[in-house]
């Protein structure tokens, strides 16, 4: 019986493969062999291994960069950010990207893409974390944030979602004591202007008293 299958075909078994055998097991034949197609059918589509490799890095950036975009910025208390940046966490092919992130030591093409991808997650996590902490403090965060993504990505395979949610708690509580401090701090500034105000007051009408 004749298959049909797509480009998207190829580029989910690559997805696949990659989260499986790593780099080493991206080839032509596997990824036949996986789809249960000739040869024939990949270089009709590709030409090469290095026209898939081309095409499959465009399609992986582009997806990565769909979900930033449906994700957006939230309006919300903390509680509301964390659950939205838990379910991008949750929805990303952690096994694939990890093998992604190796192979970006020894391919400028993969690397570039990479290093796009977390420069918007970083960006949109500044984004997320601004209207909280402010701008200062939200980047700080922004870079903690990725450097857990990362981390969990290549500490172990498959990526544990227990240790992204135990995270994800951690830096919750982290967000609700700097919120809270910043508060206290405006508490504190408020305080101040009132007492100027309040002593800048009774001088006048001290000095007005005086002058009767």
């Amino acid at each position: 019986m004749h298959i049909v299958v797509s480009r998207e075909d190829y580029f989910a078994a690559a997805r696949t493969v990659l989260a499986e055998d790593g780099v080493s097991g991206l080839k032509i034949g596997t990824l036949c062999k996986a789809l249960n197609v000739t040869s024939g059918s990949f270089y009709g589509y590709f030409g090469s291994l290095q026209g898939f490799i081309d095409e499959f890095l465009a399609d992986w950036e582009a997806e990565q960069v769909a979900r930033i975009r449906r994700q957006g910025t939230v309006d919300g208390d903390i509680r509301a950010q964390m659950q939205s940046l838990k379910a991008l966490a949750e929805g990303l092919p952690h096994e694939a990207e990890a093998a992604l992130r190796g192979w970006a030591h020894i391919n400028k093409a993969v690397e570039a893409v990479q290093e796009r991808l977390d420069a918007r997650r970083k960006t949109m996590l500044v984004e997320h974390f601004t209207p909280l902490v402010g701008p200062e403090r939200a980047h700080a965060l922004a870079v903690a944030g990725m450097a857990m993504l990362i981390g969990v990505q290549q500490w172990r395979r498959p990526a544990v979602q227990g240790d992204f949610d135990m995270l994800f708690a951690e830096f919750e509580r982290l967000l609700e004591a700097e919120e809270a401090r910043r508060g206290r701090v405006r508490d504190l500034e408020c305080n101040k202007d009132y007492v100027t105000d309040v002593r800048g007051g009774a001088g006048t009408d001290d000095v007005t008293e005086d002058r009767r």
